[in-house]
């Protein structure tokens, strides 16, 4: 190899081991006018996480909400603000929201020196969930050869593929919250009450064929609940063998709410009936409530 060659090889990698070294930050001289909370968490009573809502107006709001009842005299929130911006009073600093009507003001300075005061306002949680739901349609949604060219899929009441399906449209739910937990989530109890006819609905086709190993997804009878904020779902009977977790859905005015199981097996028998077929294809399955 020329002797010079490898020389100048060598000379232009450390060369670029160099500038690799020198890697600046990009805001480096850049002052950020950012002036905004991002997060606000209290010490005690809080329930799921804060509204943080930014209006055009030079004063924003932040809307936490607590277990009924919270001693909100001394309370000691967590904040956390934009890039480089600092609050006032600091996180971490004990608040007296009681004497604000439960209200209490904090000013963000940007790190350019801009401030924007935040309006927090502590509310007692109202639950959407507690009360007593009545179950108002019950529903299935099945795939036969999912994803061939020649499959088809369709919904279906239950009730039209299992007769004793039916039994269960006079069941009602009834939930009711007893407590949080430390990370904000609602823990409460729920009655699956029988209705009129004392019976839970029996998921058989009239053939005979039993498919409770699928359908019978909402435990009978009563026990516990976890509500999930940070995912919006509700857990049946937490931490036991029968625990199921599913997503809550309200509709827009909190006055219906969907019950939605995903059932497996997928278990097509080829050589059973159109109604056989489709319970066996089923997938999804759900409870619609009305308050």
């Amino acid at each position: 190899m020329n002797q010079n060659f490898k020389l100048l090889s060598l000379g232009a990698l450390a060369s670029l081991g160099l500038l690799g070294g020198c890697k600046q930050d990009p805001f480096d001289g850049i002052q950020s006018h950012e002036r905004a909370i991002t997060s606000f968490t209290l010490d005690k009573g809080q329930i799921g996480v804060a509204e943080i809502a930014r209006t055009a107006a030079d004063t924003s709001k932040v809307t936490v909400y607590v277990v009924k009842g919270t001693d909100l005299s001394k309370v000691t929130p967590t904040i956390e603000t934009s890039y480089k911006a600092t609050v006032s009073p600091g996180s971490g600093s004990i608040t007296n929201f009681a004497a604000g009507r439960n209200r209490a003001v904090y000013l963000v300075t940007s790190e350019s020196g801009e401030t924007r005061p935040w309006v927090v306002q502590v509310k007692d949680y109202q639950s959407d969930l507690d009360g007593t739901w009545k179950v108002s349609s019950l529903m299935f949604q099945y795939f036969i050869g999912e994803g061939q060219s020649w499959g088809w899929n369709g919904t279906k009441s239950a009730a039209s593929n299992m007769p004793d399906a039916a039994k269960e449209m006079d069941n009602t739910l009834t939930f009711a919250v007893t407590g949080v937990t430390a990370t904000g989530n609602l823990t409460g109890t729920f009655t699956n009450n029988a209705g009129t006819d004392a019976a839970f609905g029996d998921f058989k086709q009239a053939s005979g064929s039993d498919f409770n190993y699928k359908f019978r997804r909402l435990p009978k009878s009563s026990g516990t609940f976890l509500r999930d904020f940070t995912d919006n779902t509700l857990t049946f009977n937490p931490g036991t063998g029968q625990s199921k977790t599913i997503p809550l859905e309200f509709n827009a005015d909190k006055s219906q709410l969907k019950l939605s199981f995903n059932v497996q097996p997928y278990d097509i028998d080829w050589n059973g009936s159109g109604a056989k077929q489709e319970l066996g294809g089923a997938k999804f399955f759900w409870y619609t409530l009305q308050k």
